[in-house]
């Protein structure tokens, strides 16, 4: 689809005066479209569950979940939305009696999705063709051109649109693409919220419950064979344990994917370029006979069987690296500190999971290191609670969002101060000798 310049003239101005004119303002207005949201997904199911395994072989469960943790978001700001805003009263100094002073929110278009009351243009991936072409019949379908509209495109289209001067964008993807994104909004000093990835590391300590350990990680690691922000990315585990540890992972694979996890419908294929830089890595721990289960691959469904690697604590180049695949290092370690070095040496993760432990190791952890989230004892938990602001930081993400916290990061908090005319006191006013003495008394100067 080729964007011109009439396009961007009229159809995103359009968007933008529907927020002009205050009517998005209006809670009702909020609910309504948030509504047609639930209403899409319900009435739209099979489709959309179609076009997940068009694109990406998701099986009908984890494409279920997803459409249910939209749901649960949607079931969450319908209740607490009246609640979030409302004005927030703020305290004024004494000094400056009478006077009162409040925040209000002013909203900005996109979305959380229209809890902050916002119109929004979508860009979906084109990696996913499929998916892309659904969301655009769909939302041409339920929702006026004023309020939402879908572009579809490669990455010269999302340049064009980001030269449009909006008032926020909201992008997840890789931290390159989250790069370019950036510069390109640094132009006009549009805001932005990034939900990246991270090489999001995992810690067994001696005494985890291995058992529930493997079986979480294994779930949440080849959930979408990998292809998740918040997924596992390698696994620190105690010496002492490594052994025990990596057959109990092999066993929650066989349980989970059976014998050939290829021709399992519960594993996803992998996007064609993701695919071929994993078969890289795959065929040189092959070569180096360091695949301690799993390697099977079929070029043709482009997929790669949950894949367990024998990697070492200096191998930066893996460790460093987000996967997103069906690929799964482990590292032995004598310490948590040799773990914790090497998290420091890594970009900030999206999120560190640990297994085991105690309070004061985890209090510990989570002051030495710097990540979106930290999850004790499970993985994936912080991006299934609707009301858990979720985000990363540094190359992992900027800004959070989900429940309240969505709400807040899609509009501007707006200041309003109010002074009665009463009290004029010339202690403001020049020549400032007086206001010496009453300033020294106050504040101790």
């Amino acid at each position: 689809m080729k964007i011109s310049d009439k396009f961007h003239l009229g159809d995103i101005n359009k968007l933008k005066n529907t927020v002009l004119t205050g009517k998005t303002e209006d809670i009702k207005w909020r609910i309504q479209h948030i509504n047609i949201v639930s209403k899409l997904l319900d009435e739209n199911k099979k489709e959309i569950l179609k076009s997940l395994f068009v694109d990406l072989g998701k099986s009908e469960i984890e494409g279920l979940s997803e459409i249910l943790l939209v749901k649960e978001e949607i079931s969450l700001i319908k209740k607490k939305l009246n609640s979030w805003m409302r004005p927030k009263k703020i305290d004024t100094p004494f000094y400056l009696f009478p006077s009162s002073s409040k925040v209000i929110y002013v909203l900005k278009p996109l979305v959380n999705i229209f809890s902050a009351g916002n119109t929004a243009v979508i860009k979906p991936s084109e990696k996913c063709p499929a998916t892309s072409k659904l969301i655009k019949k769909l939302t041409s379908k339920y929702f006026l051109k004023d309020v939402l509209m879908t572009v579809e495109g490669d990455y010269r289209q999302s340049v064009k649109l980001i030269e449009q001067n909006f008032d926020h964008i909201f992008f997840t993807g890789s931290t390159e693409t989250g790069k370019s994104i950036m510069k390109l909004a640094s132009k006009n000093l549009t805001p932005l919220t990034l939900e990246l990835s991270g090489t999001n590391p995992v810690i067994i300590f001696k005494n985890a419950n291995l058992e529930v350990a493997a079986k979480r990680i294994v779930w949440g690691k080849f959930f979408n064979s990998g292809q998740s922000c918040m997924a596992p990315n390698h696994i620190f585990v105690d010496k002492e344990i490594e052994n025990i540890f990596i057959e109990k992972l092999k066993k929650y694979i066989v349980s989970f994917y059976g014998d050939n996890p290829i021709i399992s419908e519960n594993l996803s294929k992998l996007q064609k370029k993701q695919f071929t830089l994993t078969l890289e890595i795959l065929k040189q721990y092959k070569k180096e006979k360091r695949i301690l289960f799993g390697g099977k691959f079929s070029k043709k469904q482009l997929k790669i069987s949950p894949t367990i690697l024998k990697t070492k604590l200096n191998e930066t180049d893996i460790l460093q690296k987000e996967l997103f695949s069906s690929l799964l290092p482990v590292i032995g370690i004598n310490d948590k500190e040799s773990a914790l070095k090497q998290i420091r040496q890594t970009s900030k993760p999206l999120a560190i999971y640990l297994f085991g432990g105690n309070k004061k190791i985890h209090n510990h952890i989570s002051k030495v290191t710097s990540s979106g989230t930290i999850c004790i004892n499970d993985v994936m938990l912080p991006v299934l609670i609707p009301n858990l602001p979720f985000g990363g930081v540094g190359q992992s993400g900027i800004g959070k969002f989900h429940g309240e916290e969505g709400f807040r990061n899609f509009s501007n908090q707006k200041s309003i101060t109010f002074k009665d005319f009463l009290f004029d006191s010339n202690l403001r006013y020049p020549p400032y000798k007086r206001v010496k003495k009453f300033l020294k008394f106050i504040f101790q100067v």
